[in-house]
């Protein structure tokens, strides 16, 4: 009994519906030509669409490509900067380390750099913990 039985009610809807309303004339090929305007316009908006969105594609790979090259190009500059700021840093602080430390300058200074490179590393995976565990407080 999966179809419901209509009420006397619904048909008498029905009935009234067909009276008042006359359905109008439509030529004897009305399906057939209805059946290919809608292949027509199915073929059309399927090349549209296809071409819209290869043009779509073509647009956000080019901006991705633009915005690695970018990305590049600061991460180049922030590591030549780090590297001469070193460098700088190192030239000026070697005669103290020498003089307080001696023959362990070396081993200092590589320590040193180990040291900030992990700070670097860790710092905002830390920092997301911390804010975790203090949250859940």
């Amino acid at each position: 009994m999966t179809e419901a039985k209509t009420t006397e009610f619904e048909r008498a809807v029905d009935d009234a519906l067909g009276r008042a309303l006359r359905a109008p004339k439509i030529p004897h090929d009305f399906s057939t030509r209805l059946g290919a305007a809608l292949s027509r316009a199915g073929e059309t908006d399927l090349a549209e669409l296809r071409a819209r969105f290869d043009k779509e594609r073509r647009e956000q790979i080019q901006t991705l490509k633009a915005d690695y090259i970018r990305v590049r190009r600061s991460t180049l500059g922030t590591l030549l900067g780090i590297a001469f700021a070193a460098g700088a840093a190192a030239v000026i602080a070697m005669p103290w380390l020498r003089a307080h430390l001696g023959a362990y300058t070396p081993m200092a200074i590589a320590w040193g750099g180990a040291a900030l490179g992990l700070g670097v590393a860790f710092f905002e995976p830390l920092r997301r913990t911390l804010r975790r565990w203090s949250d859940a407080l």
